[in-house]
């Protein structure tokens, strides 16, 4: 087993989520175990080998030192927001990947942030004029896109708007380019259904882009696209990552196999159909709750594949940058899409898992009960384990990676980011030497 002794958490993470014993257990055994020096309190998460890691016996924890390390913690957190956030006044949580500790990324390159639609003129001006960015990728589902009042609002006049396809993990998909004010929710993009099938299936048919759009004359070969550079004009990329039928697909895999047995036998011959789904609904439900942010970031890096890579693509492109990446929060998709670039560019674990708790406050401060966690809706979720960004989470999402994919370079060459892209990534992102 590999030395993970970065993996170093806030007292209060550790002790108020306990899951975290089951899935961060240290080298030395099957107890977890903590740093006992200040980094703690902070969200400073590093700590080194040679640290002296006493036990911790959760039965004699003071749960007010607790409570008083946890509000110490954000307290922490909010200082750091303040000085690496960009000071928006409708957009949150957004900042320059080149803020995170140690980073190696060089300023103005790429930013991560939550959704633009409700920038006002002065973030407009920050965002645009004096940052420069050119290049949108929006990652929510079509079901987000059709909940947000602003999708076509004039902070992105001037943007070309263009769709990304997917067509299976290893395919690269297709990109269409839409017409000046066209919607990418327009009804002649979506995949047609035969009214049997509209009947029974689970996912909204807004909640799924065309799937054979390629062969629509104005879309082309997601790889042909891309081997075209960006000409100076201001692109808007929707993305989307996941939507709820995948986190069925991916849920509904880890369910007992009697679970998905007696709801199939109420309703022979179909599959995930209205009934099935109202059967299955409970379960899932359940298990996404009980497997909280840790396993929706596990969904997202199988089944998100294909679009993650294109992101990327997207990202490794100098000629786009500066590149702005967002979901609704800025939170997970979006955490998800910015570690493994740092990662890729060198940054340290811990600095990585510190950028994602400062999306911490995100949703309290969006104020939105309507905002969608994951592509997933807050109605269902258990917000003390949905709305914020423990460190945990990501910690445990940076090992599931190495546990699955023997390293984040691992599993970029398993969605098809290999090498020789991840170098061009690198070489569009770090300094020259």
């Amino acid at each position: 087993m590999r030395n993970h002794s970065w993996v170093i958490l806030p007292l209060q993470a550790l002790l108020l989520l306990p899951n975290v014993v089951e899935s961060l257990l240290t080298p030395n055994g099957n107890r977890l175990v903590a740093n006992s020096r200040s980094t703690m309190m902070t969200p400073s998460l590093q700590a080194t080998a040679e640290d002296a890691v006493p036990e911790i016996d959760v039965e004699e924890i003071d749960e007010e030192a607790v409570a008083a390390a946890d509000l110490e913690f954000q307290a922490a957190i909010r200082q750091l927001c303040q000085e690496r956030n960009l000071p928006l006044q409708k957009v949150k949580n957004c900042r320059d990947l080149s803020s995170t500790q140690n980073s190696p990324i060089l300023p103005g390159k790429l930013y991560r942030t939550g959704r633009l639609g409700d920038a006002t003129p002065e973030d407009q001006k920050l965002l645009f004029e004096e940052r420069g960015i050119k290049t949108l990728v929006d990652l929510r589902s079509p079901t987000e896109l059709k909940d947000d009042p602003t999708l076509m609002a004039d902070v992105f006049k001037g943007f070309n708007n263009l769709v990304w396809m997917e067509d299976g993990r290893g395919k690269d998909g297709c990109v269409r380019v839409l017409a000046e004010g066209e919607s990418p929710l327009d009804k002649k993009r979506f995949r047609k259904r035969k009214k049997e099938e509209a009947a029974t299936t689970v996912v909204a048919e807004e909640d799924t882009f065309c799937d054979a759009g390629c062969d629509d004359p104005r879309s082309q070969p997601a790889g042909d696209f891309l081997k075209n550079t960006q000409d100076g004009s201001k692109e808007r990329h929707f993305v989307s990552l996941m939507n709820e039928f995948k986190y069925v697909r991916g849920t509904v895999s880890k369910l007992p196999k009697r679970t998905i047995a007696k709801s199939i036998l109420k309703s022979p011959g179909a599959v995930l159909s209205k009934r099935i789904w109202n059967s299955l609904k409970k379960p899932f439900i359940n298990e996404i709750n009980e497997g909280g942010l840790s396993m929706l970031n596990e969904l997202l890096l199988r089944f998100g594949a294909p679009g993650i890579k294109h992101v990327l693509e997207l990202c490794a492109d100098e000629t786009r940058h500066p590149v702005a990446f967002y979901c609704t929060a800025g939170k997970d998709r979006t955490g998800s899409i910015a570690a493994i670039i740092l990662s890729l560019c060198g940054a340290k674990p811990e600095d990585i898992v510190e950028d994602y708790s400062l999306s911490a406050n995100v949703y309290s401060e969006m104020n939105d009960h309507q905002a969608m966690v994951g592509a997933l809706s807050q109605r269902s979720l258990d917000p003390k384990t949905f709305l914020g960004a423990p460190p945990e989470v990501m910690a445990a999402t940076l090992l599931s990676i190495e546990e699955n994919y023997g390293s984040v370079e691992g599993y970029c060459n398993w969605i098809g980011f290999g090498p020789e892209q991840q170098d061009k990534l690198r070489k569009a992102l770090l300094k020259k030497e």
